[in-house]
């Protein structure tokens, strides 16, 4: 009886392992730009959800909300209110570009806040970009791309939402490819976000888009920071990730597996304190 039960109760503590969440951590922070607000951020400093950029559509279709790593995976996570795989008016979704050296600080922007770009990476600082390939005619793919001085990038197109520099990269022999991934993308509303990933972003539009793409090609060790805008620059959304936040936090799968390993010891010794006596 004894084993039948410790039994159900290992089987309902794998469960929890094999069930327990990813330890994304929220990474957002406020990008710096005056802008305009539709609704209310309640992480206090941040006001990135339920806002875009000065001049730009205010509602909640084209807003990116958060922006979440997870440095067990080393995912690299995006909350928004924009869907990624769709063309929105002939719109859709710009690639990341993240800098690794802190010669590019909060707020992401390069000097002189130029809006129309075709600048290389030796002018703004950045070295890598997630490269996305054609989502927005629901291709899935990206691609992880360490740059050079040879890489440029596209401007967006419209001079009203400048302040975001929106930008892409455009794609060449100049850049090198590191890995080559997909991205599935996902709904959750915005209680689930807060209950399923602990961000909380509000209730600026219940329906939140989720994708993610793994960084573990890019050398992440002085940290990053990472930005987004659609191609048309309606809303920027930066991230910052600490140095000090890379050290790897054991998840709630790692512990439990460990108290089931002390449990059985703890079984074996008892047992055989038994057969002793």
């Amino acid at each position: 009886m004894k084993s039948t039960s410790l039994g159900i109760i290992c089987s309902a503590l794998v469960a929890v392992a094999i069930n327990s969440q990813a330890a994304y951590v929220d990474i957002t922070v406020n990008d710096g730009s005056p802008n305009s607000n539709y609704g209310a951020d309640p992480r206090a400093g941040i006001q990135e959800s339920g806002e875009v950029e000065r001049g730009a559509v205010s509602n909640a279709s084209w807003d990116l909300r958060a922006m979440a790593f997870d440095v067990n995976t080393n995912k690299l996570m995006i909350v928004s209110g924009f869907n990624p795989l769709a063309l929105k008016d002939g719109i859709g979704i710009g690639d990341i570009f993240l800098d690794i050296n802190n010669s590019f600080t909060v707020p992401s922007r390069p000097p002189g806040g130029n809006a129309y770009l075709t600048y290389s990476n030796a002018t703004v600082g950045y070295e890598y970009a997630i490269d996305l390939i054609s989502p927005s005619n629901g291709g899935l793919g990206y691609n992880i791309v360490a740059l050079s001085a040879g890489s440029t990038v596209k401007s967006g197109l419209y001079a009203q939402n400048a302040i975001s520099d929106p930008a892409t990269l455009v794609a060449s022999g100049a850049d090198t490819i590191l890995s080559s991934g997909t991205f599935a993308v996902t709904t959750k509303t915005s209680t689930q976000v807060l209950t399923d990933l602990g961000i909380n972003i509000g209730n600026n539009g219940d329906t939140n888009y989720i994708f993610t793409f793994d960084l573990s090609a890019a050398s992440l060790a002085n940290g990053a920071t990472f930005r987004l805008t659609e191609t048309c620059g309606n809303d920027l959304l930066v991230g910052h990730l600490a140095a000090s936040s890379l050290t790897a936090v054991p998840e709630t799968s790692t512990w439990v597996m460990g108290f089931l390993a002390l449990g059985a010891v703890g079984i074996m010794i008892r047992r055989k304190a038994k057969l002793s006596a």
